[in-house]
């Protein structure tokens, strides 16, 4: 073949490429103008006035509560600390005793912060040096293309900062107890049953011990026991994330926080995020994509395999950790993610929030920002019912109508960009690129999306979509036609 025809050949598959790029952006910006249309028609739902019921404040019995919520991490303390604060008297019930850990990325996205600096916990962990705010951050594309910029300039406040599970689910159960909600710790559930009569749960604990409130909200985890028992949780989570702390002053990260993308595990991705002290968390995420069972191209029975080879084998990562790294054992952690297997969220007297509920985003399975949305939509949603007495499955649905409206509107969005990652890496590849092509004023935008600061309908702005598609251009050119290097390849 001479060089021409090469050339030629190249050209045609580099335009085969863009059209197919093309059909498929076209396609879920169709999905993308649709779901904005139906966010803005459940922001208009959210604010529906219940009807009165047959349980009006006073009617409650004096040894009963007008919620109890089961699990007591950010979306179920989030929600007794404001349903407290509005008058509600509430139960918040947790298996462990406080402080206790969770496996998860420690990232407290910008949604979330502002939640606990409206709490006053936001403070608390500042002062006593729990929490680090990110800005020198970034990503490395699928092909080794990498920037890393300095959110705060651009955005006027960092996008994310790192707060270790340990301290923020105490802080804020804590916070939730002294604002008026009985925080019961050591409290197993095994049991929960509704009486119609009297309109009221009986919630029991392994002790012996019981409950009883007008209205079970389940936040007790991806795993949701009780959400399964009842009937509401059909299918075990799909998604998986590890974990593993590295010591601070052992490792060559200088930066607060990157996340990779590496070819072989799209659409998930491994990150590094500085905390206090220069600790790491090294954590690694697999989204459930592609064919059933699997996430991508891995299961997530790969995902041991995975994190550890990269320590030492991933080239950008190995380079941060270096080669004195003082890592702890990598845990894991289950992740339900778009409200997954879940039948519904809401029903008579009952709401199913955070990680029970599925309210993580399929794109970058992060959680915690969502769980704190969900769980302040929740405790409007509680004091909306107990001012009207109603409690009915018709009432309750206005919580999801309004986790809807502040994030889950986002979420089929999010799927279909972790599809299309997974199908066309070079998209990942043409972002990076355009970020270090136009710095951190675009790193912003990258930001702002990636932490629900703004929907991925954003993606579909003018000012957006047209450097994104210009950058796509270029990128299928340097890599299909001129053979642009790829530099993102495991280590033997």
């Amino acid at each position: 073949m001479t060089g021409m025809s090469r050339a030629n050949d190249a050209v045609q598959k580099a335009l085969a490429t863009l059209n197919e790029n093309r059909t498929t952006v076209a396609a879920v910006a169709t999905g993308g103008a649709a779901l904005a249309g139906a966010a803005l028609l459940y922001k208009r739902r959210a604010q529906a006035v219940l009807k009165e019921g047959p349980y009006p404040v006073g009617t409650l019995p004096a040894d009963a509560y007008d919620a109890v919520i089961v699990g007591a991490g950010p979306s179920g303390s989030v929600a007794a600390h404001y349903f407290a604060k509005g008058g509600g008297k509430v139960a918040l019930l947790d298996k462990a005793t406080f402080p206790r850990d969770k496996y998860c990325g420690d990232a407290v996205c910008t949604p979330a912060i502002r939640i606990l600096e409206d709490m006053g916990v936001l403070q608390e962990l500042l002062n006593n040096n729990e929490a680090h705010f990110a800005d020198a951050g970034g990503f490395v594309s699928p092909k080794g293309i990498s920037y890393i910029g300095a959110s705060k300039e651009k955005l006027g406040e960092a996008a994310c900062c790192a707060v270790k599970r340990i301290h923020l689910d105490a802080r804020i159960a804590r916070k939730a107890a002294a604002t008026g909600a009985d925080l019961k710790e050591g409290f197993e559930v095994t049991n929960a049953t509704f009486d119609a009569a009297s309109g009221l749960w009986t919630v029991t604990a392994a002790s012996g011990a019981s409950v009883r409130g007008r209205v079970l909200v389940c936040a007790d985890g991806a795993t949701s026991q009780l959400a399964t028992k009842l009937g509401y949780c059909t299918e075990p989570p799909r998604g998986v994330c590890s974990r593993a702390f590295v010591e601070g002053g052992t490792h060559n990260a200088n930066f607060d926080g990157v996340c990779f993308y590496p070819k072989w595990s799209l659409p998930g991705y491994a990150a590094l995020f500085k905390h206090p002290n220069d600790d790491l968390n090294y954590c690694y995420y697999l989204i459930p994509c592609g064919k059933p069972g699997y996430c991508g191209d891995v299961k997530e029975s790969d995902l041991a395999k995975l994190h550890n080879d990269a320590i030492t084998k991933d080239p950008f990562i190995s380079a941060a950790l270096g080669p004195n790294a003082k890592l702890e054992r990598m845990r894991a952690a289950s992740l339900r993610l778009g409200s997954q297997g879940l039948k519904t969220s809401y029903d008579d007297h009952l709401l199913i929030i955070g990680d029970a509920a599925g309210h993580i985003d399929p794109l970058t399975g992060e959680g915690i920002h969502t769980a704190m949305m969900g769980g302040h939509a929740a405790a409007e949603t509680l004091l909306d019912m107990r001012k009207s007495g109603d409690f009915s499955k018709a009432s309750c649905a206005l919580y999801q109508r309004r986790w809807i409206a502040a994030f889950g509107h986002d979420f089929p969005m999010s799927t279909k960009f972790a599809e299309l990652i997974y199908r066309y890496p070079i998209l990942m590849d043409a972002v990076a690129s355009e970020v270090q092509r136009r710095g951190d004023s675009f790193m912003a935008k990258w930001a702002e999306i990636m932490t629900c600061m703004q929907p991925k309908t954003y993606f579909f702005r003018p000012d957006v979509a047209l450097q994104l598609g210009w950058a796509i251009t270029r990128e299928v050119i340097e890599q299909k036609v001129l053979g642009k290097a790829d530099k993102y390849q495991l280590k033997a």
